[in-house]
């Protein structure tokens, strides 16, 4: 198993000469008008609509000849916060309401590790249309439920973190874990 806390090896095998043939130097954009970007090496940038900056997918390991394994680096702290979204901690920090417990950082203990993290999404390109699976498969969401069960009340949008909770533990999604049966198309590459 790949480690969490780096970037994972790169190990890319003749798939991947085929894969950078098919999607390099292309683009995509989805109904949200977000844009994927292929480099000549099959590297992603991708431009969140009404966002200046990029996001940075580098490919790193190769499925079958048209589904290949991407990764972009993150923080835990990021993560939990994006993956969580019942905390609503984007939403409050922009409206700065004051019925919330205020800012994210307020949710992390000072001894909370906010260490490096890779997370992996998955591709596919069939018929010259690019999918992404959307989410990732049961193992991952077992092991989701029981962290939250573990360290907290409630559940989904009413899930509460407990106040001895282990932010450090939080399940962080591996690439075995994507789920290739739950594809949604991004758009055609052109």
């Amino acid at each position: 198993m790949l480690s969490c806390l780096t970037s994972p090896e790169i190990y890319l095998n003749n798939n991947a000469l085929y894969w950078r043939d098919s999607v390099g130097g292309k683009t995509a954009s989805d109904i949200y008008q977000n844009i994927y970007r292929f480099s000549e090496n099959g590297d992603i940038d991708y431009f969140v609509y009404g966002y200046k900056n990029k996001i940075k997918y580098k490919l790193f390991l190769m499925k079958e000849s048209n589904e290949a394994f991407y990764y972009k680096n993150s923080t835990l702290k990021n993560y939990i916060v994006e993956s969580l979204p019942s905390f609503n901690l984007y939403k409050d920090a922009l409206t700065k309401t004051d019925y919330n417990i205020l800012y994210a950082n307020d949710y992390f203990s000072r001894s909370f590790k906010n260490r490096s993290i890779y997370l992996p999404i998955g591709l596919m390109v069939k018929d010259g249309d690019l999918y992404i699976a959307k989410t990732y498969g049961e193992d991952y969401k077992s092991r989701l439920f029981h962290w939250l069960i573990k360290n907290g009340y409630g559940y989904g949008k009413d899930w509460i973190a407990a106040i001895n909770v282990d932010w450090s533990s939080y399940p962080i999604p591996m690439e075995h874990e994507i789920d290739w049966n739950n594809l949604e198309l991004i758009g055609k590459l052109f």
